[in-house]
């Protein structure tokens, strides 16, 4: 019976072929040609990019006080509209265990009917979302340090471009004050942050070669050895132009939104993290907690913690579609929708169950 399912599952035989067995030949030889070009970049890089060793100690900074802040998102699309769905945790670490009551916040209920790109602007503002709740928990808990899962700087990506809707802009430059008003926080409470980014591509150790899309991780993972990181080096795009416009029209300081970049091999491969220039001077207390509190996975406990807490699976967004429509259900019933209405909840194509199979009897009894 499995063996038929996943028979079932195979694209056509010729279409498997072409991909699975001549394409990953092809695929072998590009690989060996990306190997020489990396390896010619990393004779050139080992000489100009300077090296420190974290200082693994489980009693020093590891051991104070650390908020950890993550968010969580996994929103819907239906025929009708895009239902976003995200949330963030903070949790107060001391001696390597959670010590209070999480602060969480969840983002207001809202409809999307014709955003341009609603995954985008889920991500836009989970990452709002977060930096709200970490300058919540700086202010509640004045800890000693302050670990971000994901960057300080937003990712690119999310700048608006041409096509993006105005609601997007205004999201934007509302994620950006966000941002400037936890970094303000840190100042003033004198709380060094760091954003640990558990996915980069940037490419800044390559920009000024002819091959600029090999990606920094790929080289530091030569260069770097456990418990290792680099000299930090400034960010700068078209997110920290905006970072410094903003800051500018608030009054802020000009440095406060001016981050560094450095990597730090936790793990099997070494993470990107961020830290403002106002607190770069205690760079070697947030490194030496990254890699005193990096799990087997290389993530420090408190990103984890945090992860764990916010995350938002399939399953969990299913059961609010389940919840949504239960109660759309009871607004039939009391005439204050046709049953007809209920085609909006419809997921939209290739929109997937992730439940137990338990609940197939679920659909359309008691109507």
């Amino acid at each position: 019976m499995r063996a038929a399912l996943w028979l079932k599952e195979m694209p056509y035989i010729k279409l498997y072929q072409e991909l699975i067995d001549k394409g990953t030949e092809l695929l072998l030889d590009r690989l060996r040609r990306y190997r020489k070009e990396i390896h010619r970049l990393i004779d050139d890089l080992r000489g100009r990019v300077k090296v420190y060793k974290a200082m693994y100690d489980e009693d020093g900074p590891a051991s104070s006080r650390i908020v950890g802040v993550d968010a969580g998102r996994n929103g819907t699309e239906y025929k009708f509209a895009y239902i976003p769905l995200y949330g963030a945790v903070a949790v107060l670490v001391e001696n390597w265990s959670i010590v209070e009551e999480p602060l969480c916040v969840t983002g207001p209920p809202d409809l999307w009917t014709s955003e341009v790109d609603p995954d985008k602007r889920e991500s836009l503002l989970h990452m709002a979302l977060e930096y709200h709740v970490a300058s919540k928990a700086v202010e509640r808990w004045k800890p000693d340090y302050l670990l971000l899962d994901g960057g300080i700087v937003l990712n690119p990506r999310l700048y608006p471009g041409f096509k993006t809707s105005p609601q997007y802009e205004g999201d934007f430059y509302f994620t950006v004050i966000t941002v400037l008003e936890l970094l303000e926080n840190c100042r003033k409470f004198k709380v060094p942050v760091l954003g640990f980014v558990k996915r980069t591509h940037m490419s800044f150790y390559t920009s000024y070669t002819k091959n600029p899309q090999i990606r920094d991780s790929i080289l530091m993972n030569f260069i770097l050895r456990e418990g290792e990181y680099s000299e930090p080096f400034r960010v700068e795009n078209e997110i920290t132009q905006s970072y410094k416009a903003v800051a500018e029209d608030l009054g802020y300081s000009s440095t406060l939104p001016v981050i560094y970049s450095s990597y730090v091999k936790t793990g099997s491969m070494p993470f990107r993290v961020e830290i403002p220039l106002f607190c770069l001077d205690k760079i070697e207390e947030l490194m030496s907690i990254v890699w005193t509190m990096a799990g087997l996975n290389g993530i420090p406990y408190p990103i984890h913690e945090a992860d764990r807490l916010s995350r938002i699976t399939r399953p969990t967004s299913n059961v609010h579609s389940l919840v949504l429509y239960s109660k759309a259900l009871e607004l039939v019933k009391r005439g204050e929708m046709e049953l007809k209405d209920l085609d909006l909840l419809l997921l939209e194509y290739g929109e997937s169950w992730v439940l137990n199979s338990g609940l197939d009897g679920l659909e359309g009894e008691g109507v």
